[in-house]
């Protein structure tokens, strides 16, 4: 209904209090964009079981948007920073021949269009990252959307652990905003062999942060939130709150169903 009063910007009710059938019929004819028309209508079905989940409608043609190479890119650097120095970028950018060539386009009968390094703000690029980190471009039409998911660190077996040490990766930047709001979500890996944990942190300045996680059998609701303020996500003062209502979840999902 909301993206039906969104398409035609008035349902009109003929000074009745309440919208009747007849004014969304009229309403759903005057669209004229099929594609709209279709998804608008799909919605409506009086049947709740033949309306589309909202996760299927971020596919309808009307919504979904193909993410460039650049936002992917800029995801998996975030999602695998743990295993790069902290200024990995710096170093990165210091090193570059600014006169090289990044990308060719190929063009019949004219010279190729290049670009080179000394066309790319290294600054923008830092804040494209920072922006990604904190959750403003998540990644919405994926099946499997795992957006800023929690990273890991494994411990090596106890036969390995004396050949070779693997160094604990560096704290991140500590998270100054406290969170005041706070959603959690547990449901079953399409196998049903894990818990898949999605949580939504709203932070004291407004930001929404995702995260989501598959839970091992091992995690418990303290090592959680001592993770996600390992790695700055949540502030210090949040770990305890965090921690009894991630444990009032688990409770509630894994006592319900085993």
């Amino acid at each position: 209904m909301c993206a039906l009063e969104m398409a035609v910007l008035e349902i009109q009710s003929n000074g009745d209090t309440r919208v009747t059938e007849e004014a969304i019929a009229r309403a759903r004819h005057s669209l004229s964009d099929p594609n709209m028309q279709e998804f608008i209508l799909s919605c409506l079905a009086r049947d709740p079981a033949c309306r589309p989940s909202a996760h299927s409608l971020l596919f309808h043609r009307v919504l979904f948007e193909v993410h460039s190479l650049k936002l992917l890119a800029a995801h998996c650097f975030i999602q695998h920073q743990y295993l790069m120095p902290e200024n990995v970028v710096e170093e990165k950018t210091k090193a570059m021949d600014l006169h090289a060539v990044l990308a060719e386009l190929p063009r019949p009968r004219r010279p190729p269009l290049q670009w080179r390094y000394s066309e790319v703000s290294f600054l923008e690029l830092d804040k494209f990252l920072e922006d990604v980190r904190n959750g403003i471009y998540p990644l919405m039409n994926f099946t499997a959307a795992r957006p800023l998911g929690l990273p890991r660190v494994l411990a090596p077996p106890p036969e390995e652990a004396q050949k070779a040490k693997t160094p604990t990766p560096e704290p991140f930047d500590s998270e100054t905003r406290k969170v005041v709001q706070m959603q959690c979500n547990l449901e079953r890996t399409e196998d049903k062999s894990r818990w898949h944990l999605t949580l939504l942190l709203v932070l004291e300045d407004r930001l929404h942060r995702q995260l989501t996680y598959d839970l091992l059998p091992t995690d418990s609701a303290q090592d959680l939130a001592a993770e996600l303020v390992h790695y700055g996500f949540v502030h210090e003062d949040d770990r305890t709150k965090l921690a009894a209502f991630l444990e009032s979840t688990f409770l509630k999902y894994r006592g319900a169903q085993p």
